[in-house]
């Protein structure tokens, strides 16, 4: 190309003072601008920003205005770009290059970098169309295009950044996220685009990248209409021979994974604290003791200055401060000073509502709220504001509240908020369950008749007092000895059958047994119990029956004398109606004749006679053996 080496020629010919004097601005009037004017190519003079700085006569004929970049096609720019801070940061002096216009010209261009010159400042480029137009056949057609379109296709967000920071290329991904356009991001200094705020947060890593050193960083950013997002950031650097021709920006767009991975530590941190919760429900104290300990938790947990736990009283009329913790004397103070806290449901006020609607309340400035119960301790503590969550159990009914006081007016953010109504849902689940322990723990322990687990192997694991009573051994005997040793012998075999059965997995609905007591006398129990569970556990119910059964033998025997006596008295009655009436029946005969006035012989009334002596002595006999039997029945 004759103008290139022209080009060479007019510059090896400038003086050294004249390329080493000071002009800060070039001169269109000068030698070299009158020797670029006479070229029959197009000639122009740029900046690394490709400004044009200067066009001779045939370049005004193709290229109007300043900007070079709004004539060569987009899918060349980037190239072009890229060859040009190739030259400026590696110093080549000169360098061709085939050129696409947007009108489907290419052009053959060789640059020469005169940018240390004094007189020109900038870099020449002489083109020359291509008649030949074969630039895509000689070369893998649309090369540019072809990468373009892969990284305006893939989810990462890519940049290059020249050494001077300068935007050469941005797919898709980049100016989308960043709300910018092509022609706002090419060839545009990085701190025209953003903020010097923005850029702060990540200039030392720009200047590592630049150094050659590769970055890899997270950060938050407060994109316009899309919020705070946090992207993973990479800064490749682009070196070659040894220059730092500028660096790749690789961008991913974590937001979505980083909340996904702050939901799931904070689902492990609920789980655990909840743990804790449940770990501290299941010791055997009181339910306000509980909650004191799990309040205490709670305010280590997540940093709070107060936490309470307020129940609805059985009546639904009032709502009573079951349970507080304080994280400083002060505070603490108030409470021991004000015991005993119950209020009305009747009206407003913060708890209040939080029972009534069943729903969080947040409320800030306490100390402006003259009806707030605790303005005290606001006053005192620094309390700003306070969040309150309802108590909620399985079936919808609201138990109470739970508040925690906080040191700021600070709107809660999801997280905050999903952790306490996380804990308050599992603490009214714990509330709920400890509530029916006690309830059941009473019934164990004050219950008349006996309540037992026992195990598969024949061992009770836990019994209640009213055993203990009944048979008179102390718990360690009786959980120490196997079952079978306090059996009465006469019932061991059906109560080893009804054992077996049990454990087979049928359950006794009534099974009556003796129990030995230690005084060596038995009692008589009616058993109810459960087939074994899964875990080899037995529950077992038994009533001492042991009056009943003496009634019950009192009452048979009372029967069998009964029968016994009755069975006499038809005796009695057979013996008056057939052997009381055969001799009186004699006897009234013989008075009839002697009445009759009948003249008797002396034999026959000495017969008569001796027949009234024989039925008299008969009728005696029978009387004797009537009176021997009211008098003996048990002889009989």
């Amino acid at each position: 190309m004759l103008s290139l080496y022209l080009v060479l020629s007019y510059v090896n010919t400038i003086p050294m003072s004249a390329t080493n004097s000071k002009v800060t601005t070039t001169n269109p009037l000068s030698g070299f601008y009158q020797f670029l004017n006479k070229s029959s190519d197009i000639a122009i003079v740029i900046d690394h920003k490709l400004t044009v700085l200067h066009k001779n006569p045939k370049a005004e004929l193709r290229i109007s205005g300043n900007k070079l970049q709004t004539f060569i096609s987009p899918h060349h720019k980037k190239e072009f770009g890229l060859l040009l801070n190739k030259i400026i940061v590696k110093k080549i002096d000169t360098c061709p290059i085939r050129i696409l216009f947007t009108d489907g010209i290419w052009y053959e261009c060789q640059l020469t970098n005169l940018l240390d010159d004094n007189e020109v400042r900038g870099i020449v480029c002489i083109m020359r169309e291509d008649v030949n137009n074969n630039h895509l056949s000689d070369e893998q057609p649309g090369t540019e295009q072809f990468y373009q379109t892969i990284t305006d296709n893939i989810p990462s967000i890519i940049a290059y950044w020249t050494a001077d920071l300068r935007c050469l290329f941005a797919n898709k991904a980049y100016l989308s996220f960043f709300g910018k356009t092509e022609n706002e991001m090419y060839n545009t200094r990085i701190d025209k685009l953003f903020t010097k705020e923005q850029i702060s947060k990540h200039e030392h890593f720009m200047e590592e990248a630049l150094k050659g050193l590769p970055q890899r960083f997270e950060r938050t950013l407060e994109i316009e209409g899309k919020g705070d997002r946090i992207i993973l950031t990479e800064y490749v650097p682009d070196v070659e021979d040894g220059h730092v021709m500028g660096f790749y920006t690789l961008i991913y767009d974590i937001t979505d994974l980083k909340l996904q991975e702050r939901e799931l530590t904070l689902n492990n941190e609920r789980e655990l604290f909840n743990h804790k919760i449940s770990t501290v429900f299941s010791k055997e104290e009181s339910l306000n003791k509980v909650l004191s300990t799990i309040l205490e938790k709670l305010i280590a947990y997540g940093d709070f200055l107060i936490a309470e736990i307020w129940l609805i009283s059985v009546d639904k009329q009032s709502l009573a401060l079951a349970a507080h913790f304080a994280s400083t004397d002060i505070a603490e103070s108030f409470y021991q000073n004000n015991k005993d806290f119950k209020i009305q449901i009747d009206g407003d006020g913060f708890i209040r509502n939080i029972w009534k609607t069943g729903s969080p309340q947040h409320l800030i400035d306490l100390d402006q709220h003259e009806p707030f119960l605790q303005k005290d301790i606001v006053q005192n503590v620094g309390l700003k504001s306070a969040y309150g969550v309802p108590l909620i159990d399985n079936t919808g009914a609201v138990l109470g509240a739970m508040m925690v006081g906080l040191n700021n007016n600070k709107e809660p953010d999801q997280q905050f908020i999903q952790l306490i109504e996380g804990i308050s849902t599992h603490f009214a689940m714990e509330i709920v369950r400890k509530k029916l322990e006690l309830e059941l723990e009473q019934i164990f322990n004050y219950a008349p008749d006996i309540i037992a687990t026992a195990g598969t192997d024949g061992f009770y694991k836990k019994i209640n007092p009213a055993l203990i009573k009944l048979l008179g051994f102390s718990e360690q005997e009786l959980l120490n000895r196997h079952f079978i040793s306090f059996i009465h012998p006469e019932d061991l075999d059906n109560t080893l059958y009804a054992f077996k059965e049990v454990i087979d997995g049928m359950a006794l609905h009534y099974f009556e047994n003796r129990l030995i007591k230690k005084d060596g006398t038995y009692i008589w129990v009616a058993w109810n119990v459960t087939p074994a569970t899964e875990s080899g556990l037995i529950f077992c119910v038994g009533k001492d029956i042991t009056e009943r059964k003496n009634s019950e033998q009192e009452l048979i025997t009372l029967n069998q004398k009964l029968e016994y006596q009755n069975k006499q008295l038809k005796d009695i009655s057979w013996i008056q109606s057939h052997m009381v009436r055969a001799p009186v029946a004699r006897i009234l005969g013989i008075v009839n004749i002697i009445d009759s006035g009948t003249p008797l012989f002396n034999d026959e009334l000495k017969e008569m006679l001796q027949f009234l002596k024989n039925s008299a002595q008969e009728l005696d006999e029978v009387v004797g053996k009537i009176t021997a039997l009211s008098k003996n029945p048990e002889k009989e």
